[in-house]
């Protein structure tokens, strides 16, 4: 599984433009969807943690196969 940062970084400039924009107009509904925003950036990070964890636990048992641990 490949990190797709520009996803990332795109979610998180979407929530930061929709917040100020909630400021500017007292718009509960864009603090709605910059939140919303947020959390879909939160759940690829996870996505990206579990990945690393997968890889870490193949690598480990790799390891303990080929050194005899």
């Amino acid at each position: 599984m490949h990190f797709d940062k520009n996803a990332l970084d795109s979610l998180l400039e979407q929530a930061r433009q929709q917040a100020d924009q909630a400021v500017a107009h007292n718009d509960p509904t864009l603090y709605r969807e910059a939140l919303l925003a947020m959390c879909q950036a939160v759940a690829l990070l996870g996505e990206e943690a579990d990945s690393w964890r997968e890889q870490v636990v193949r690598a480990t048992e790799e390891y303990i196969r080929t050194e005899g641990v």
